[in-house]
């Protein structure tokens, strides 16, 4: 079954919004877009999700969802003196939703706008480069339109989260073809640790050993933090945020920023595996 919630009272003005659509002016397509951008931006980077990803607006009074998925979300903006489940929960933290949890507010107490983000990419409809819900002209959210009793959302889990290790999404880096066959497939397979030996500069990592048919560049090439690198152990080390700007070890993948911030909360020996970017 997919990851979705349901609207169970819409609220007031309910929508889903993200930082909206540029450059339409011209053709009288307005911007549209969350009403507070701080509040929303706060909301995507407590989960660790792009800054552009949708979430769900509210306004002055919020609306009551129920959790068909367990997963997480973040509050943010106005204090609607949220609750879980009759249970007072707090703003501007990470909160772990359980599957049939139902979230409900009340009027604005401070502020008139808040934002419910989920640990996932909504999948709304996407006009002009943008999820925005533009009601005027019926476009983009759910059928163009405010949120309603009823309305089903699903998401897309872009971090992914066990009982016994994490998921860390990669792209392949400019040499990712330096791996035989089998080392490709081990790369996202192999369950690794972060090695007790790693610092601000790396992390070492432990694991199945990847072939490569070489270990070494022929020239030092720039590597940023994010950068797999593997050295003639095969065993890949991550550049970190101290790491030399240049290297001559094959750089065979690569974490963007927003999934480097999760891999740095994995304490040493912390156990984790990777999988490609657009694999779900």
């Amino acid at each position: 079954m997919k990851a979705s919630l349901e609207i169970l009272q819409a609220g007031l003005m309910t929508s889903v919004q993200d930082m909206g659509r540029e450059g339409l002016a011209y053709f009288a397509v307005p911007k549209s877009g969350v009403m507070d951008k701080n509040a929303a931006k706060i909301a995507l980077l407590l989960l660790n999700q792009a800054e552009n990803n949708p979430l769900i607006e509210c306004t002055s009074l919020p609306p009551k969802i129920r959790f068909n998925t367990a997963t997480k979300i973040a509050l943010t903006g106005a204090d609607f003196g949220w609750k879980v489940n009759e249970k007072e929960v707090p703003l501007n933290t990470v909160l772990e939703i359980k599957e049939g949890d139902i979230l409900k507010g009340r009027f604005a107490q401070t502020g008139f706008r808040g934002y419910i983000a989920v640990a996932g990419k909504l999948e709304v409809e996407e006009v002009y480069n943008s999820h925005s819900t533009y009601t005027n002209a019926k476009i983009g959210g759910v059928k163009g339109r405010l949120l309603q009793n009823g309305d089903t959302i699903s998401w897309k889990s872009e971090i992914y989260y066990s009982s016994d290790y994490q998921v860390i999404k990669i792209q392949k880096g400019p040499e990712f073809d330096y791996l035989n066959e089998n080392a490709k497939e081990e790369l996202t397979k192999n369950i690794y640790q972060v090695s007790p030996d790693s610092n601000r500069m790396g992390a070492r990592l432990k694991g199945t050993r990847l072939e490569s048919k070489s270990y070494q560049l022929e020239y030092s090439l720039p590597v940023l933090p994010g950068f797999i690198q593997l050295p003639p152990s095969g065993l890949p080390i991550v550049v970190l945020q101290d790491g030399q700007v240049s290297g001559g070890y094959p750089r065979i993948a690569y974490i963007q920023e927003r999934y480097l911030s999760v891999f740095n909360q994995i304490p040493l020996s912390g156990r984790f595996r990777f999988e490609w970017e657009n694999s779900k």
